[in-house]
């Protein structure tokens, strides 16, 4: 083993930029979930009008996250993330002047989601992954509790300051909050460490790393889209992510609703299980699949896939598990399953992708597997909101998305690593 260059390792710099960028951006994004019942009360707006609002938002993510991808590639992450927490924080302030459902759907589901996917995962986690390789799935971990830590930090402080305030000020909070993590964020990242005149993890790889592992193998290889596209492995990744994804973001915009409304459990009480309960949950699970999935893929040699098997199996269990909710005590038990198991596949999978198709296209490939995901995931909010205005519960949704998670164990079982036709 080469030894460690003794000088500080700016990847730690890129780790922590990314996740102050996903720190706002995170929070921003899932105040939703606190805003809906004041929006609710106060313009009596059907709950599947109000999450298609949403779902809109799920689906121009993806869709502007093609042009983030192409946007790394050719400004570099920096500018990426600070023209998105511009154009996202100015769409959050103008929702505090909302007085129509379409004011709404044009804010939230349109500019303010245009903005955040720039600034939130497209720029970030690949920036992270291609500075590590040895520690790759633990920093993209930790860059990423960015998102949950913004979740269960901020919603309580949104849900504190509309009830202290209205929930106009709470728009108005957030858009500064935004701004101002995003930028600096931003300020912080670098493209890659070749650039800078270093290597992955601050270390020269060593020639047994670079023939024995399969990441090390992969990582400076070239995966035009019109390749990827061709691949197995690229269509069942879509598959598995957007059949948990589904679930897990149906759930987590209707949860607060649901507990409060539904379930007779107090706003507070209601943020508090949906802070702590599921998405401090999801921190400690991308924590634990960083960790592990380094260990033995770092001893063994052993793929990733292995860690994401906890992944869809344990959304499946929440979801079925859902139907018998009837209080605080199974509502918390469900919450801390779903936000764990979320947790360890919203940083494996990036990691995992890395390991199949290598970094050097990784933002762009990160990019458009991201869009035909979130199209499958952005039907979630609405199938768990339309579903209720139908039948007046959300099990009927509960049972499709924990049978969608099932057929996705499936998927994962087939992903091979891909070989390259053309070199």
């Amino acid at each position: 083993m080469q030894p460690r260059d003794k000088q500080f390792f700016y990847g730690y710099m890129i780790v922590f930029g990314s996740w102050l960028a996903m720190f706002v951006s995170a929070g921003a994004q899932f105040s939703f979930s606190i805003f809906q019942p004041y929006l609710l009360k106060e313009f009596g707006w059907s709950r599947g009008m109000l999450s298609f609002g949403f779902t809109l938002n799920l689906i121009t993510v993806p869709i502007v996250g093609v042009l983030g991808g192409y946007l790394v590639d050719r400004i570099g992450p920096r500018s990426t993330v600070i023209i998105g927490a511009i154009i996202g924080s100015i769409g959050m302030a103008f929702l505090s002047t909302i007085s129509q459902i379409w004011h709404f759907i044009l804010l939230f589901g349109i500019i303010f989601p245009a903005g955040y996917s720039l600034s939130y995962m497209i720029a970030t986690v690949p920036t992270v992954r291609r500075w590590f390789m040895r520690k790759a799935a633990l920093m993209v971990a930790i860059a990423m509790t960015g998102s949950g830590l913004g979740i269960v930090i901020l919603t309580p402080i949104a849900q504190y300051i509309v009830a202290a305030s209205s929930w106009k000020m709470g728009y108005i909070a957030f858009s500064i909050i935004f701004a101002i993590g995003g930028i600096i964020g931003g300020l912080l990242l670098r493209k890659d460490p070749e650039s800078c005149g270093t290597f992955p993890d601050g270390i020269p790889p060593t020639d047994e790393e670079i023939k024995s592992r399969p990441d090390f193998i992969a990582r400076s290889k070239e995966w035009p889209m019109k390749e990827a596209i061709k691949t197995s492995a690229f269509w069942l990744m879509v598959i598995v992510q957007g059949g948990y994804l589904m679930a897990v973001l149906g759930f987590l915009g209707h949860m607060v609703t649901w507990a409060h409304l539904d379930l007779g459990i107090s706003m507070n009480k209601s943020v508090m299980i949906f802070s702590l309960g599921f998405v401090l949950s999801a921190v400690l699970g991308r924590l634990f699949s960083g960790m592990v999935s380094d260990w033995y893929m770092g001893r063994f040699g052993w793929s990733r896939k292995l860690i994401l098997y906890f992944n869809v199996i344990g959304v499946a269990l929440g979801c079925f598990m859902a139907v018998w909710v009837t209080g605080i005590p199974s509502l918390i038990f469900v919450a801390i399953l779903l936000g764990f198991t979320y947790g360890i596949g919203l940083s494996t999978y990036p990691v995992y992708l890395g390991d199949l198709f290598g970094v050097v296209n990784l933002p762009m490939l990160f990019g458009i597997i991201g869009f035909f995901t979130s199209i499958a995931a952005a039907i979630g909010p609405a199938l768990y909101g339309f579903t209720y205005d139908i039948t007046g519960s959300y099990n009927v949704a509960f049972m499709i998305n924990g049978s969608i998670c099932l057929f996705s164990v499936i998927a994962l079982y087939f992903i091979r690593t891909p070989e390259k036709i053309s070199e």
